[in-house]
């Protein structure tokens, strides 16, 4: 049960800002028990590139990407975005993952996609 209750928590974060329907939505397939749709439809969402664009909230305080290092000096700024999603339904198991991180090194940006280790 609390394996549940921690999916639909990280569902919920992850899905913010997703246009839902009742065909698409998450709590509805997982309190129906629709695993593979549950799955299905993070991994779809989070295979979008444009998910790991910073909110709106977010880009009010900045990001890791727009910092810039003033005359004489320098910066260094990380962001990593994971997530990991797993269920047990019946002795079938189904498991999915991913992240993005964000490295500036003095303005310099490297971005890339990878699979977390869990």
């Amino acid at each position: 049960m609390t394996n549940i209750v921690i999916l639909l928590l990280l569902v919920a974060a992850a899905c913010q800002g997703f246009p839902t329907d009742s065909d698409s939505n998450l709590a509805n397939l997982a309190a129906r028990g629709d695993w593979d749709a549950v799955h299905r439809l993070i991994s779809e969402r989070f295979g979008r590139q444009d998910i790991w664009a910073p909110s709106s909230a977010s880009a009010a305080v900045g990001s890791v990407k727009s910092l810039k290092p003033v005359q004489g000096g320098e910066v260094y700024g990380e962001a990593e975005y994971t997530f990991h999603s797993s269920s047990n339904v019946n002795g079938k198991t189904m498991e999915t993952s991913g992240g993005h991180k964000i490295i500036n090194n003095n303005g310099r940006i490297e971005e890339f996609d990878f699979q977390p280790k869990f």
